[in-house]
């Protein structure tokens, strides 16, 4: 059995812990995921071979109705275990098991740095395609897609914008609580140092030609105290930001998720509007939320 590099191991960790509970952001909001899902319930594990760090989650979609019998009205949950360790009383609902060799084979599907490696995610899909919401999962795991810097919707696409910041500041908030929980050395250091200090995003709504709202405002922020983090959804409201990341509008925000222009560059575009603290702060921030974006991406867009 082989043995994954410590960075491998952290950013297939990241997948499951940030990465994955954002695909609830498309379930709950798109249309058409709505539809697909509405009447599904399934338990879908993935489990990723290691000889020192074997990796499982799995992640549950129920129906309302399945939903208030089962698990408190919960739909949609991703729990970081293998399913047989905490299966009970669900037996009537059918499993989908997506099982990968090593963790660099679940990273090259999940991550698709080249064609050879995404078709990795082969094997497993016949193994359940014949199961009811198989079709309807895979497309549900492609819309995180979304988050890719290959996936630049134009302001002609308001709602596509709106969901590819709302998924890529949830996830990427997430993802630098649990790395530094995991002890990535770059945000252990530097979250070690810090008070307690709120850096907040908050982009402004979606309007339409007439002026209308036709998405609300997004917020997503992380918490640091003395190495100790929380990466939240929405507006933090019990203390005022250490620093504040504005944004007008989802086009603004995706002038810096897409590395268009950098962080510099977006500021003295207007793109974004710096409140609280030094500068010196906030691009520190940036670069820390660079790097951890950059674990997820495939590496010919990282340089």
């Amino acid at each position: 059995m082989s043995r994954a590099s410590a960075e491998d191991v952290l950013a297939a960790k990241l997948f499951m812990r940030a990465a994955f509970p954002v695909m609830r952001i498309p379930l709950e909001e798109d249309p058409k995921m709505v539809k697909k899902f509405e009447k599904v319930n399934t338990i879908v594990e993935f489990t990723a071979d290691d000889e020192e760090n074997p990796l499982a989650c799995h992640i549950i979609f129920l129906t309302q109705e399945k939903a208030d019998l089962l698990y408190e009205g919960k739909r949609f949950k991703v729990v970081q275990k293998a399913y047989a360790e905490v299966a009970e009383g669900w037996e009537d609902i059918p499993v989908m098991r997506f099982h990968f060799k090593t963790i660099k084979s679940f990273l090259g599907v999940l991550k698709g740095n080249n064609p050879t490696e995404m078709l990795g995610i082969l094997p497993p899909v016949m193994k359940n395609l014949f199961k009811p919401a198989c079709l309807s999962f895979i497309g549900l795991l492609l819309s995180l897609t979304k988050m890719m810097p290959n996936f630049q919707p134009g302001e002609d696409k308001p709602f596509q914008q709106y969901l590819k910041v709302k998924m890529s500041l949830y996830l990427i908030t997430t993802a630098m609580s649990v790395a530094t929980k995991l002890g990535w050395k770059p945000l252990v250091d530097w979250t070690a140092r810090q008070t307690d200090r709120v850096y907040q995003f908050h982009v402004g709504p979606t309007f339409d030609k007439d002026g209308k709202e036709i998405y609300p405002e997004i917020g997503a922020y992380l918490r640091v105290k003395y190495g100790n983090t929380k990466g939240g959804r929405g507006i933090y409201t019990r203390k005022s930001p250490f620093v504040l990341f504005e944004f007008p509008n989802p086009n603004a925000t995706l002038q810096l998720l897409s590395g268009k222009y950098t962080f510099v560059s977006t500021v003295e575009k207007g793109f974004v509007t710096i409140i609280g603290a030094g500068d010196s702060y906030a691009v520190t921030f940036n670069d820390l939320m660079t790097k951890v974006q950059n674990m997820l991406i495939p590496s010919k867009f990282v340089g």
